[in-house]
């Protein structure tokens, strides 16, 4: 029984006592006697009610502290169960002994609880000190009539990509050639702004296209198209500043919108390090949508467009490159996306004046279309075999179009190892020849494909 219901009972007793001695002869009752009794009863009425009250605190207390550990463990609260008798109340000899331990008790398992909360808490993020790295080797060995065999070390590529604050990422891509090292992206992205926003600023690859934002070793296939080697001068790395914004509707689209010093790692026309008038940056605009048909077809669809007003060595001609892609995907859900069906298609067109004849004084304008379509069926986990098909118009004009066919197999030896067999029949002005190539890439580390590459 509690000491709380053993002084109701006493209180009770007095009472009753008090009752019967009222209801004697006040002659056979000392009144000083009565007087002292009803004192007591009154001192131990006092006594239980600040009992009560205090029991109710430490009740109070520690359901505020038992929900404060549960939200700082992340645990979901428990359904409240019914009141527990009161724990029993200090004597009056020791009246604060049990609060003092019952306190430390609370404190130390409270401490013990939200201790990993508060070591994770002191970490910002989880690769603060340990970004991601990785490393990429890409190599490849050709054959062709003309040029004969070669042995080409194409590429060490170093990754390296880690969160900066809650508010920006940053990543950097180092490239690594038998002629050269180059900075090929080293950007900041924000990722807390309001409204589905995001900037980008820095190196990186422009928005353009599809395949034009790819490394060459994350191609479907060995080699760039000629495509985009002609018209964006290779991969479309620009230095500048991005923005792009997911449209808040249940579709999926983005826009994105650019001003760069220009596009293209190729591109000679323009330097990175000369200043330049507004009216001689390149601006960018893109729009892509996902548009799911069912469950196991999809397609991806993207228009893009670039704008250059003054391009100073074209004595101050415009130019602008326009273009539209389309990738249709078949991924089975029941072959966990190790089979299925990729086609892909990109067509661009360049309107801009070009010399005539090499020359640099006579000028003609030139609208040149080019485009290239793969089919890449995944029949197993390991095997993807395919055919790439491209028509390619020089910018320049008078000079012949560029055809070329190539049949080629992708042999998956493990997610971090590839080999890869292409032929390709080449059309070119002043280039007919067959090229056989062999390449070999290989990961070491960190390496995330993008939603684009699934």
């Amino acid at each position: 029984m509690g000491t709380w219901q053993r002084g109701i009972r006493t209180l009770s007793v007095l009472l009753v006592v008090t009752g019967v001695l009222g209801t004697r002869d006040a002659d056979a009752v000392d009144d000083r006697i009565v007087d002292e009794l009803r004192r007591e009863l009154e001192a131990m009425k006092h006594r239980l009610e600040k009992v009560e009250k205090q029991t109710l605190e430490q009740q109070d207390t520690i359901r505020r502290q038992d929900e404060m550990i549960r939200r700082l463990g992340g645990q979901k609260a428990a359904p409240e169960s019914p009141a527990a008798p009161a724990p029993p109340v200090a004597t009056e000899a020791t009246p604060n002994t049990h609060d003092e331990e019952l306190k430390k008790e609370v404190t130390e398992n409270i401490m013990r609880r939200i201790q990993p909360s508060l070591a994770a808490a002191n970490k910002t993020f989880a690769s603060q000190f340990n970004p991601a790295i990785g490393f990429v080797i890409d190599s490849v060995g050709s054959y062709s009539d003309k040029q004969g065999a070669n042995f080409e070390f194409r590429s060490g590529e170093i990754g390296i990509s880690a969160s900066v604050d809650p508010f920006v990422r940053a990543y950097a891509i180092l490239n690594g050639t038998q002629n050269s090292f180059d900075v090929e992206e080293a950007a900041i992205v924000t990722t807390s702004l309001p409204y589905n926003l995001a900037l980008k600023g820095g190196r990186f690859f422009a928005d353009f296209g599809r395949l034009s934002k790819f490394h060459d070793h994350d191609l479907p296939f060995v080699n760039r198209p000629h495509v985009l080697d002609e018209y964006v001068d290779g991969e479309s790395q620009a230095d500048g500043l991005e923005a792009s914004w997911l449209v808040p509707i249940p579709h999926y689209l983005t826009l994105t919108a650019g001003a760069y010093n220009k596009i293209g790692a190729d591109n000679d026309r323009v330097s990175n390090t000369v200043p330049r008038n507004f009216s001689e940056f390149t601006y960018l605009g893109r729009a892509a949508t996902f548009l799911p048909l069912n469950d196991a077809h999809s397609i991806d669809l993207g228009l893009s467009g670039g704008f250059t007003p003054v391009v100073k060595e074209d004595q101050g001609n415009m130019r602008i490159l326009s273009g539209v892609d389309l990738t249709y995907r078949y991924t089975p859900l029941a072959e966990a996306a190790y089979r299925g069906l990729v086609w892909g298609t990109e067509v661009l067109l360049n309107s801009e004046d070009r010399p005539v004849d090499g020359t640099s004084s006579v000028f003609r304008h030139r609208n040149a279309v080019g485009l290239y379509s793969y089919l890449e069926p995944r029949l197993t986990r390991r095997f993807y075999p395919g055919f790439l098909f491209e028509f390619v118009q020089d910018i320049n004009p008078g000079v012949d179009d560029t055809l070329a066919y190539s049949p080629y197999l992708t042999v998956w030896a493990s997610e971090f190892q590839r080999l890869r067999l292409q032929y390709t029949r080449l059309e070119a002005p002043a280039q007919h020849e067959n090229q056989f190539f062999l390449q070999w890439t290989v990961i070491l580390g960190s390496h995330v494909h993008s939603f684009k590459d699934r």
